[in-house]
């Protein structure tokens, strides 16, 4: 299943445990009737409690809830121009050595030439990865 495709069976079967909340089912229910009706494709038994539980506090909304925390900046364009400003200069460089001269750790390094810049490493050198 793609990602769009399951995003959309979580809001359906948010949607299916929204509708039995409403109708006054319990939970025991409720997971009977979404194992019945969707078979492998159900989610969990505990995520089906947590949206029921959800449904039940009066929080009727399918989004997800706002997490704490500071969001990621390490990877954002800055860095990533940073990254391959570098990575222009000598290809051969490693992956630590680019983390340091731009300030940032080898793990975010490692995400922006794989994730972002789509490099791999071949002898030595970064160069850019074929399509698949």
């Amino acid at each position: 299943m793609t990602i769009k495709e399951l995003e959309e069976q979580r809001v359906c079967l948010c949607g299916c445990v929204k509708f039995c909340c409403e109708l006054g089912k319990n939970f025991t229910e409720i997971f009977h009737l979404l194992t019945q009706a969707h078979g492998q494709d159900c989610m969990t038994r505990t995520q089906c409690y947590e949206w029921f539980k959800r449904f039940k506090e009066g929080r009727m909304s399918a989004d997800e809830d706002f997490r704490s925390g500071r969001p990621s900046i390490s990877t954002n364009d800055d860095h990533v121009e940073s990254v391959r400003a570098v990575i222009r200069g000598n290809r051969r460089l490693t992956v630590r050595e680019v983390a340091d001269e731009v300030g940032n750790s080898t793990g975010s390094c490692h995400q922006i030439f794989t994730e972002k810049l789509k490099m791999r490493r071949v002898s030595a050198k970064f160069v850019p990865r074929l399509t698949d």
